[in-house]
């Protein structure tokens, strides 16, 4: 039933009430965007008490609140259908969260909850996080935009600790600090279902960005993280890029809205060069030049597995698009040419379609988030129907407009050439998807569609599914992460018994039960095209594991099988491994994170030891312990061809280790054995290690999170000593003392064949850290060390620093989060002014203050040329502003300073001020989250009367009230520079917005200015509008997230009519109505 937008009154609702009372058929209900109320919404809870059909309901954009989401949270306790609830945007605040807290507490049923745009906070985030600790269901969790702050992470972090059912979890837009990213990663450190997690627009900044990157480092179920918007510069985007050398299951990766700049974008490069699993990447709206263009570009020709990578809105010429759109020789993977912006206008538009028209080197058009308006997609459309080479139209989150859908259906339908079409996170849905169907009927040369990520439910999988009947060329169809159920699932199964060219099926994320999964094996039973099957997240239990298994038998052409998080036990497992002995094309399976018993083993061991195929078996996180290992070990001894293990999170203890032990001494071809978190202790660890002096083929070995201690870490060395293969080596959280450190060091001084090891979260100390730093002056192999979290002190530091003015081979070093001090931080300054090798060091959450920042910052001058310096996040007060601002006075090559997330108060604002009337050469200062009041401002105001080179200032969510910025609009009526000017999220009401206003009257050069979060009402909103109507260089205004009414709304709508420069404007989130929606649109015309 789909009745969204509908306008319904109080007696409409009251009447379709009813209706859904006495219907038994009806699943979906979508309701959003009408004027339901607490009373509606008790009626509805009390249909869903007794109701036995619905299992999708849509509530977005009403008016629920506190008592409607009580009543609904009631009847969530009983009922037992409700798979999907959408309570986005309604105003729950706590009450109304902890009503539904408890609700989940006792429900079984619902796998998809979304409180987004509420008022929840981090007092009814808790009462939700502790029914998380004893929920097993729920999968898809959205809080964003409830002002949980680091309070509500932390709540997070222990539920995460526990639960075994979330998959997908979005905190986007939630004042989350480094504090909060800091309990999240302790959270990840144990969780092993969670894939995705967006944490866009928060305040995560470098020290957050590397806490989390140390966690993903063993994280082996992350997927996908969103990191957008979040105060991340070079230091952040080298501790990811660190991360990415090892981590081997992220795909996602956004860093977007930024501060990266060239280093930060060489780090991502370099790392880029070794990675096997990221496909996306987004850098756009960094500042990113030529330098780091061409250092991607550079690292695509060897990378195979990046397919997306966004670079829109940095700093690049012509010159290095140039580099980046010329295709590799060397590598296979399509180009993409990303060019997003906040709207293309129809020149623009036409004249990339005039290139899309003729450049043969241009095959993927990427618009991600944009707001195209018709006659751009018109013109791009019209150079598909004219382009001779193959094109891939791609649109992830777009909003694509109804118009925009059937142009480019139409012209897809008399298309010739295009062979890729990715419409993936938009907000595509019946209308859609019928006419995307429609013209898969008719198309002759589209090879794949991806559909991932929208509102498809089985409605719209069984219009595609009749398109698959007819059509003759789609090879890929991804439809993960939608909402497709048993019917749509028997749909899509029943074209797969016709279609003959689909080779790939993604119906992963979705809601398929074991019914689905049954008609899928039928319908594998008599195709014979498709080769890789992702159904992982599901809940096809055993019975559809066992309808699965026996197509298995029978099926001569999957190659791929991912059933993860399926709920599959016993049954479903042994049926699954009796099919492994027949089955002869089968080379990966992915069993993770589901409930499969060490009695179900035993098929399995039998399997492995007939079948010659399977090359990749992940079982992590199901209950093998030591008895399944002990029968996975025996099959392995007379296996030859599995190369890679997973068996983490198991429970397998020293029995366990010590059974793969004996296999490892005679196997021959595993190359990767995972057994993190897995209670094993030195005995298992040391029968390890004599496996290894013997072993061949063996080069990585994670033990991470397990309790190996220095006796285990004794016989490791030993086997170090000796063993030429292994090149990765992760012993992290293994209570590790400072007798292992000089054990490891020892095995270091002869070892040669060690690139990387991982120490991290153990207790080194300085005497480990002084055995770690002697042994690198001899040893040429090790290129990454981890120290981080290991009771470090300066003595330490200062070892490790003696050491870098020797050895030449380490590249990273990660100290963070350990105890050193400015003493230590001198002596590793003192190193970098002679090292040229380390090209990443952590020294985050630390006690380096004035001494130390200054050495650090004296040295970069002797390392390298310094044009940006970003140490956000330290101990940076009043003393050591004035310290930096002295420098500021003197240097003569320093661009970027960025400190936010310090507490440098106005007296440090005010030297930094006093530094700017002298300073030739600094762009870009951030000073955001500083505690800057009054005072501050005004003193940075007077700088900015005299200083002529800063273009960039952000002074983001300090204590800045009218009075201040009062006196920074005076200076912007004089000032020649600045560009960008970020005042959001401090103390200014309307009376400092129209002091602003005054000054844009005469200001001829700010082109950006954020006035987000603030006390801006109509009366504030009526002058900044009045002011654009003479101005002519804004280019871009930010004013979401205040107090705008359709009153303001409507002044905005008479500028429009006459301003001839702005290209964005923002005003979400405020209480503008349809009124000042129509005048808006009335504007645009």
């Amino acid at each position: 039933m789909q009745l969204a937008n509908s306008e319904l009154d109080y007696l409409d609702i009251e009447i379709l009430l009813k209706q859904i009372e006495i219907n038994r058929s009806l699943t979906n209900i979508d309701l959003s965007h009408n004027r339901i109320r607490e009373e509606a919404a008790k009626a509805l809870a009390d249909i869903l008490k007794s109701n036995k059909t619905i299992i999708n309901l849509q509530l977005v954009s009403n008016q629920i609140y506190d008592k409607g989401a009580e009543a609904l949270g009631n009847a969530l306790k009983v009922n037992k259908t409700l798979t999907t609830l959408n309570l986005r945007d309604n105003g729950i605040s706590v009450n109304g969260a902890d009503a539904l807290g408890d609700a989940l507490k006792e429900n079984h049923t619902l796998t998809n909850l979304n409180l987004a745009y509420n008022r929840i906070s981090h007092e009814g985030i808790e009462a939700i996080m502790n029914a998380l600790k004893v929920n097993h269901t729920l999968t898809i969790l959205n809080l964003a935009l409830n002002e949980i702050s680091d309070r509500g992470a932390e709540a997070f972090a222990d539920a995460l600790k526990v639960n075994r059912s979330l998959i997908n979890l979005d905190l986007h837009r939630n004042r989350i600090t480094e504090k909060g990213a800091e309990a999240l990663a302790d959270g990840l450190k144990v969780n092993q279902t969670l894939t995705t997690i967006n944490l866009s627009y928060n305040r995560i900044s470098d020290p957050g960005a590397k806490i989390l990157a140390d966690v993903l480092k063993a994280n082996q179920t992350l997927n996908t993280i969103y990191l957008k918007s979040n105060i991340i510069s070079d230091k952040g985007a080298h501790a990811l890029s660190d991360m990415l050398t090892v981590n081997q299951t992220l795909t996602t990766l956004h860093l977007g809205e930024n501060q990266i700049t060239d280093k930060g974008a060489e780090a991502l490069a370099d790392a880029l060069k070794t990675n096997q699993t990221l496909t996306t990447l987004h850098l756009g709206e960094n500042q990113i030049s030529d330098k780091g263009a061409e250092a991607l570009a550079d690292a695509l020709k060897t990378n195979q597995t990046l397919t997306t990578l966004h670079l829109h809105t940095n700093q690049i010429s012509d010159k290095a698009a140039e580099v980046l759109s010329d295709k590799p020789e060397v590598n296979q993977i399509r180009t993409t040419v990303t060019l997003r912006d906040d709207q293309m206008f129809e020149n623009e538009a036409k004249a990339f379609a005039n290139a899309f028209r003729h450049d043969p080197t241009i095959t993927s058009l990427h618009l991600a988030d944009d707001s195209m308006l018709d006659f751009g997609i018109q013109a791009l459309a019209e150079a598909l129907g004219v382009r001779p080479t193959p094109t891939v139209p791609n649109f992830p989150s777009d909003r694509i407009s109804d118009i925009q859908n059937e142009i480019f259906a139409d012209k897809l339908e008399a298309h010739k050439i295009l062979t890729t079409l990715n419409l993936e996170h938009n907000e595509i849905s019946d209308k859609e998807v019928q006419a995307i169907a429609d013209t898969l009927e008719v198309n002759k040369t589209l090879t794949t569609l991806n559909l991932a990520r929208n509102q498809i439910y089985n409605k719209d999988a069984q219009a595609l599914a009749i398109a698959l009947k007819r059509n003759q060329t789609l090879t890929t169809l991804d439809l993960a992460h939608n909402q497709i159920s048993n019917k749509g699932t028997e749909a899509l199964a029943d074209a797969l018994k016709i279609n003959r060219t689909l080779t790939t099926l993604n119906l992963s994320c979705n809601s398929i039960l074991e019914r689905g999964a049954e008609a899928l094996a039928n319908a594998l039973e008599v195709n014979s095209l498709l080769t890789s099957l992702d159904l992982g997240h599901n809940e096809i239990s055993d019975k559809g594991a066992q309808a699965i298994a026996d197509t298995l038998k029978v099926n001569q052409t999957l190659n791929t099988l991912n059933l993860a998080r399926n709920e599959i036990s016993d049954k479903g497992a042994k049926a699954l491994a009796i099919a492994l002995k027949v089955n002869q094309t089968l080379t990966f399976l992915d069993l993770q994170n589901n409930h499969i018993p060490h009695k179900a083993i035993q098929a399995f061991g039998d399997a492995l030891k007939v079948n010659q195929t399977l090359t990749i078996l992940d079982l992590a996180t199901n209950q093998i312990s030591e008895k399944g290992a002990e029968t996975i070990g025996m099959a392995l001894k007379v296996n030859q061809t599995l190369l890679t293990l997973d068996l983490s999170s198991n429970n397998i203890l020293d029995k366990g280790a010590e059974a793969l032990s004996d296999t490892l001494k005679v196997n021959k071809t595993l190359t990767t054995l995972r057994l993190w978190y897995n209670q094993i202790s030195e005995k298992g660890a040391q029968a390890l290690a004599d496996a290894l002096k013997v072993n061949k083929t063996l080069t990585t070995l994670d033990l991470s999170l397990n309790k190996t201690s220095d006796k285990g870490v004794e016989a490791i060395t030993d086997t170090l000593k000796i063993n030429a293969v292994l090149t990765t080596l992760s012993l992290s959280s293994n209570q590790i003392s400072e007798k292992g450190g000089e054990l490891l060091a020892d095995a270091l001084k002869v070892n040669e064949t060690l690139t990387s090891l991982d120490l991290k979260c153990n207790k080194i100390s300085d005497k480990g850290a002084d055995a770690l730093a002697d042994a690198l002056n001899v040893n040429k192999t090790l290129t990454t060390l981890n120290l981080l979290f290991n009771k470090i002190y300066d003595k330490g530091a200062e070892a490790i620093a003696d050491t870098l003015k020797i050895n030449q081979t380490l590249t990273t070093l990660d100290l963070a989060e350990n105890q050193i001090s400015d003493k230590g931080a001198k002596a590793l300054a003192d190193a970098l002014k002679t090292n040229r090798t380390l090209t990443a060091l952590n020294l985050d959450g630390n006690q380096i203050t004035e001494k130390g920042i200054n050495a650090l910052s004296n040295a970069s001058k002797f390392h390298q040329t310094v044009t940006t310096l970003c140490i956000s996040q330290n101990q940076i007060f009043e003393k050591e502003a004035e310290v930096l601002a002295n420098t500021l006075k003197v240097h003569e090559t320093l661009t970027t300073l960025n400190l936010e997330h310090n507490q440098i108060y106005d007296k440090g604002a005010e030297a930094i001020a006093d530094a700017l009337k002298v300073n030739e050469t600094l762009t870009t200062l951030c000073l955001k989250d500083n505690q800057i009041f009054e005072k501050g401002a005004e003193a940075l105001a007077d700088a900015l009367k005299v200083n002529q080179t800063l273009s960039t200032l952000c002074l983001w969510y300090n204590e800045i009230s009218d009075k201040g910025v009062e006196a920074i609009a005076d200076a912007l009526k004089v000032n020649q520079t600045l560009a960008t000017l970020d005042l959001s999220q401090n103390q200014i009401s309307d009376k400092g917005v129209q002091a602003l206003a005054d000054a844009l009257k005469v200001n001829e050069t700010l082109t950006i200015l954020n006035l987000e979060y603030l006390l801006i009402s109509d009366k504030g909103t009526e002058a900044i509008a009045d002011a654009l109507k003479v101005n002519q260089s804004l280019t871009s205004l930010e004013l979401k997230w205040n107090q705008i009414s359709d009153k303001g709304a409507e002044a905005f709508s008479d500028t429009l009519k006459v301003n001839q420069t702005l290209t964005n404007l923002n005003l979400g989130n405020n209480i503008i109505s349809e009124k000042g929606a129509e005048a808006l649109a009335d504007a645009l015309k």
